[in-house]
């Protein structure tokens, strides 16, 4: 019998919405073809981006990494937990989960769709691999339960047309650990949906898939001979979810079309745990034992992501962004400060090129990830350079489990996976706090910072959106409270330190606690979240047990007792006829 472990449901779901009417051909995002990194690779260039990552998702593999430390000369790559190649009693594994079938019938994509306003799913019909093989492809072992290292799955859903046609590439990435005595440990889960379209002739797409593999000609920077791993560029045309090198194709990124909540189900042997991101609006989770594991199920809206790209010549730069770089390696000072000097005295981190004193002689490209500190910082200080605008606005759906390092200052709380997922934390900020939300013990918040443009790339206001998902028992843990009721309450502190409080849905049911918000406006506002419960009420006072000196006193009893003809009254609480007498 199957047995629901958790449950959750889309505020929208729960509490009752209405949908708003979406125009014929309006999208999530700028629409068309998905903006492309330009390739600015000119010496004397410092470039500037913040965007959740490069174009193309991990691929997959089984390695062997104490090998791949010691020579990297040598093939690391397993192709499945019993090949010769691969002694380690512990080995490393990315796998994109093949589509539920012949495949694998335990850890697999087993639907994709798209719901209407009604909640009626329409189903995509799976098309295609692409590539149609991956390069480091590995065999599933059901036993250690480690999953089928195959590629990434193309469904067409006519029912969700985009301005690039009707296809979508579904990407549900899981990685963690093979030991081979007590099997695979799912350590995170990376879910991606791209509207997509078949191209071709891309200059991106290389001469062998993404992957591991050893090095031909040097064109990468590695030495010939060893084994890299390798993924498509950018070309400066094209946005390449995937590619195909024998086909040279590129499954190039499309805007999604507004108005639609997509759906995932997938079929998983291990349980994920710990907390996950989105970039996603109002989901619907689940997570179901089954009896071959577990059934993951997510609902969401796209939602539009603010990406923010600048490039100056170093002596066009303006000074006041000069002096936030290091002179040597172009790299952000305060992030530079921390880096462990090189032993041989030479600089680090100077992207594409040698670090020299000359800025003229290096290409570099100052990346941070969205859930950077430091990221946040820079943010702040190349908006005013952008005029606080996007310089595309990314539809994007996708969840992912946070990274030890995003999580390693985050209450214990929140980390403990030993019931799987503790909270999903949603939004559609360029640069968010790393983890979930902290612990403001004044205020007895749950703090959450995000910065953003103020404006999308047509001038517009850019109106944020975030949604919090957790466990009533996480965060009863985080604040000790009771098995009462929580209530909770929301608010956006704006840059001026002004309170705003956003459209908000909140409420707790099966066990879980949910709060959304949604129409506030950057650029850096913190999310507040206080949660408050009453007091327990006082117990009833218990009634006290009669003590054996405060019961009643027992009444006397009169009896006659006689003998012959002579009689005798006794009265006593118990009374007896004296000796030779008898009760009358």
């Amino acid at each position: 019998m199957k047995k629901i472990l958790s449950a959750l449901v889309a505020l929208a779901f729960v509490f009752g919405s209405s949908s708003a009417v979406v125009a014929a051909g309006e999208t999530v995002g700028d629409s068309g073809r998905t903006w492309a990194i330009p390739n600015d690779a000119e010496r004397g260039m410092h470039i500037q981006r913040f965007l959740d990552a490069p174009p193309g998702v991990p691929a997959s593999y089984l390695i062997d990494f104490q090998k791949y430390q010691s020579n990297a000369y040598v093939d690391p790559t397993c192709k499945s937990a019993e090949d010769s190649n691969c002694t380690a009693d512990s080995l490393g594994f990315n796998s994109l989960l093949p589509v539920c079938g012949t495949i694998s019938s335990v850890y697999c994509i087993e639907d994709f769709g798209v719901l209407n306003t009604s909640g009626e799913s329409s189903k995509g019909s799976f098309s295609r691999y692409f590539p149609n093989q991956a390069l480091n492809e590995f065999q599933a072992s059901e036993r250690l339960k480690l999953p089928f290292g195959a590629t990434g799955s193309i469904f067409d859903l006519p029912s969700a047309p985009h301005d690039g046609g009707t296809l979508y590439y579904v990407s549900a990435l899981t990685s963690g650990t093979l030991n081979k005595s007590t099997g695979a440990d799912l350590q995170s889960l990376n879910v991606e949906i791209y509207p997509v379209k078949l191209e071709s002739g891309d200059s991106a797409i290389q001469e062998i898939d993404t992957g591991m593999s050893k090095e031909t000609n040097g064109g990468s920077g590695h030495p010939v001979g060893q084994w890299r791993f390798a993924s498509f560029g950018f070309s400066g045309t094209s946005n390449c979810v995937a590619g195909s090198a024998k086909e040279r194709l590129c499954a190039q990124r499309y805007a999604f079309p507004a108005g639609k909540k997509f759906y995932i189900k997938l079929k998983l042997q291990n349980r994920p745990k710990g907390w996950l991101h989105g970039r996603i609006a109002k989901p619907e989770v689940s997570f179901t034992e089954i009896s071959s594991g577990y059934s993951f199920y997510m609902a969401a809206n796209p939602v539009a992501v603010p990406v923010v790209y600048k490039m100056y010549r170093y002596p066009e730069m303006p000074q006041a962004l000069k002096d936030e770089y290091d002179l040597k390696t172009g790299g952000y000072k305060p992030e530079v400060a921390l880096r462990t000097p090189n032993p041989s005295g030479a600089p680090e981190g100077c992207g594409r090129s040698v670090c020299t004193d000359d800025p003229m002689t290096r290409n570099v490209i100052i990346a941070p990830l969205p859930s950077s500190k430091f990221g946040m910082d820079q943010l702040k200080l190349w908006l005013p350079f952008v005029q606080d605008k996007a310089t595309t606005m990314l539809g994007t759906w996708s969840v992912r489990t946070l990274d030890e390092n995003e999580t390693q200052n985050a209450s214990q709380c929140f980390k403990n996976g030993d019931k799987g997922v503790t909270g999903i934390v949603t939004t559609n900020a360029t640069q968010y706090s790393a983890g979930p939300p902290s612990l403001n013990k004044s205020e007895g918040t749950l703090e959450y910072q995000v910065s953003a443009p103020h404006f999308t790339t047509k001038g517009d206001e850019f109106l944020g959106t975030y949604d919090l998902i957790m466990r009533s028992d996480v965060a009863r843990c985080v604040y000790g409270f009771t098995s009462a009721p929580i209530r909770a309450e929301l608010s956006i502190v704006n840059d001026q330190g002004n309170q705003k409080v956003a459209t908000e849905i909140i409420g707790e049911k099966n066990g879980w606690l949910y709060l959304s918000a949604g129409g506030f406006t950057y650029s850096s506002p913190t999310i507040k979240v206080k949660l408050e419960q009453d007091a327990p009420p006082p117990a009833p006072e218990p009634t006290p047990t009669p003590s054996a000196s405060s019961k009643p006193a027992a009444k006397a009893v009169t009896i006659t007792c006689v003998k012959g003809k002579t009689s005798k009254k006794v009265t006593a609480v118990k009374p007896k006829c004296p000796a030779g007498f008898k009760k009358k």
